[in-house]
Parts: C-alpha cells; structure tokens; sequence
C-alpha cells in the first residue's frame, strides 16, 4: 500500500512542507554565519567577458550597492538549498539503517542507487565547486576571473568533467542510451524513441556511448543559463517552476525518489526566496546556481524527458543566449545587439524596474513549465 502513487504523493507534499520549515529556521543562522565571514565581493565588476570597459552595467552595479548597503549582502545563499537537501536524504537514509526490512523505513527513505543517486551526488559536488568559485571571488583580488571566482575555462573544464563521469554512468552502469525525440512516427503511431544501441558503424560498432557527450552537451549548456541570477529573487523564482515541471513528470513515470529529491529541493528554494526577495539577506552564487541547473539537467536525461528543458526553461536559454549573442557580436562585429547583457539588464536598460524584470520573467517561466508538462505527458 505504500507503494501506491496516493501515498507517495503525500509523502513528497508533506516532505516538502518540511524541508520549507527546516530551511526557513535555519536560513537566519547561515545568513549570520556568512556575515560574520564577510562573503560578498571586495571588488565590483568593472569589465566585460570580452575585456572593455562596462559602462551601462557598471552604473546599476554601482547604484545597487549604495542602496541599503546591498554592498554587504552576502553571497552562497544557495547553500541553504544544498545542504538541507543533502543532509534531509540523509536523514531517512540513515534511519532505514536501523532496521533495512522495515517497509516504512524503507517508504520514508529517497536514497536510491538507480534513481536519485547520480543526481545527489550531482547536487553535492557541483554546490561544492560553486562554493569554491564564491570563495575565491570574496577574496579581496577577487579570483582569477574578470567577473570574480573561477576562471570561465576552469569552470567548463570542470562541468565537462562532471559530465563525462555521468554519462559514463549512465552508459555502464545504468545502460541508459535510449534519446526520446518530439517527432512523430505514422508508421508507428507513437513519439520516437531513439535507441543509440541499436544504431552500429563499421569499425566502430555500437554508438550507445554517445549519450556520455550528449550529457556533457546538457550539462554544459544548461549550466550556462546560470547567469539568470543577478536580481532579487530572479533565478530561484524561474527555476521552482521548472523544478515542479520536472517532478510532476517523475511522479507519474513512477519515478517516485527522483520527485521526491526534487520536491525537497522545491521546499529548501521556497525557503531561499522567503529571504532573497527585495531587500535580499544574501544571494544564491555559483554553490546554488551550479548545484541546481547540473541537478536539473541530470534529472532530465535520467528519465528520458530532454526535449522538454528548452520548453519548460525557455526563459533560462533565451537569457544565456542573450549573452552568447552579445559576446559574438562584439567579438566579430564590434557592435553591440542589447544594451547591455544578458537580457535582463538589456530590459533595466530600456527602464523596466528590477521588479518588474523578475515578476515577469516569474510569470514566463510558470507558463512555459506548464506547457512542458503538458508536453512531457503527450509525448510520454
């Protein structure tokens, strides 16, 4: 009985609910501790990814740090979203060690080696090399990258690593090579399914391995969307809907610890936004934003629904592509498309208020994940 769809759709809502309370309590906390660490940036901006002069973008840097001190606003909120996650799977794992036969532990526990395992572990160490990055762009010289922490390069080796250590599971150990692709087959009358397994070259044979640079490809460009998060409760507010996106599609695949993990996550972001919305007590970086978009991109591949990232994020892709064009632009052209980049400071240059830059963005973002579900169950 505790198997059935009722029942573990209560547990997920309630295991929500209480990862939201557990974050709200301890979030005060962790905003003090990250204070009394002084984790915001010594150093402003004041160059672009290409090397000139900002100009636009610098003067709302430069008017948003003189109100209220926004200066010291602390950085590495996401760690609220991680580590409560992290260390609430852990919890119930550890009490199935008790008694491993008992059903209820077993219920309560979302620790699976098939299902949630990769994606926790995705979670855990891509918040950790986030940390690393907001570290070092608090440090007074801030980092080896213009925009503070990390060198871009390092940070893409890094994803690129990630990737291929994943998809390599996903291959070996999990024997996942099966692509689902929004085309419809007459002849079948159903969506395509592309078996990579079954598709063989001469000399080279099976090319089922192709899902390792194809999980590198999701990776990488669903973390590049990470530059969402500049404003007030922007980023964590596009992204739960894409999160529920996700976990509704989970559950009625019976993927039931994947919806769970991505419920608790829900909750623990929930909670974030309790203390990111105007004014902000700290802010997500790289430990929050990686963490999230890695786990989100894994999770999409795990259970077969790709196709309907750039659907329910369309407005995460639009951003970074807003960039991606911007930088391209410059470099080739030197002129510039936006106003500034990416597209929400290109709309805070055009007058829209920061707030209503993130409501609308808010508003896209729960319309588009609706129409990704919906797809998600038409295509199956």
């Amino acid at each position: 009985m505790l198997d059935y769809p009722l029942a573990q759709g209560i547990k997920i809502l309630i295991f929500s609910g209480l990862s939201f309370l557990i974050a709200v309590l301890w979030a005060p906390l962790l905003i003090k501790m990250l204070t009394i660490l002084k984790f915001w940036k010594k150093t402003s901006r004041k160059v672009a990814v290409t090397g000139e002069v900002l100009t636009i973008t610098k003067k709302f840097y430069e008017e948003n740090e003189k109100a209220e001190n926004r200066k010291y606003i602390p950085r590495a909120g996401g760690v609220l979203i991680w580590v409560t996650t992290v260390i609430f799977a852990l919890f119930f794992w550890a009490i199935l060690q008790i008694d491993k036969t008992n059903q209820f532990y077993q219920f309560l526990n979302f620790i699976n080696r098939r299902e949630t395992f990769i994606p926790l572990g995705t979670l855990y160490f891509a918040s950790l090399i986030g940390l690393i990055d907001d570290t070092l762009s608090t440090l007074k010289n801030g980092g080896n990258y213009i925009a503070g922490g990390l060198k871009l390069s390092h940070r893409m080796i890094l994803v690129t690593l990630m990737g291929s250590f994943i998809g390599w599971w996903f291959y070996a150990k999990l024997s996942l090579t099966s692509i689902k692709l929004p085309f419809f087959d007459y002849s079948s009358g159903d969506w395509i399914n592309l078996d990579l397994e079954k598709i063989v070259f001469p000399f080279i044979g099976s090319i089922g391995w192709v899902i390792i640079p194809i999980t590198i490809l999701i990776l990488v460009t669903i973390w590049s969307t990470s530059i969402i998060d500049g404003f007030d409760g922007l980023a964590v507010g596009v992204f739960i809907p894409v999160f529920l996106c996700f976990a509704g599609l989970s559950f009625v695949d019976s993927y039931y610890d994947i919806a769970t993990m991505l419920m608790v996550m829900v909750g623990t972001m929930w909670a974030y936004l309790w203390f990111n919305i105007p004014p902000a007590k700290f802010f997500m970086g790289d430990t929050g934003t990686m963490g999230v978009l890695l786990t989100l991109g894994v999770v999409a591949i795990f259970i077969n629904k790709i196709y309907v990232l750039p659907i329910a994020g369309f407005i995460l892709y639009v951003v970074a592509a807003s960039a991606f064009i911007q930088v391209i632009s410059k470099k080739l052209f030197k002129k510039k498309v936006f106003l500034a980049a990416p597209l929400h400071h290109h709309l805070e240059a055009l007058g829209w208020t920061r707030e209503q830059v993130t409501m609308r963005f808010w508003m896209i973002s729960m319309i588009t994940s609706l129409l990704g579900f919906a797809i998600g169950l038409l295509i199956g």
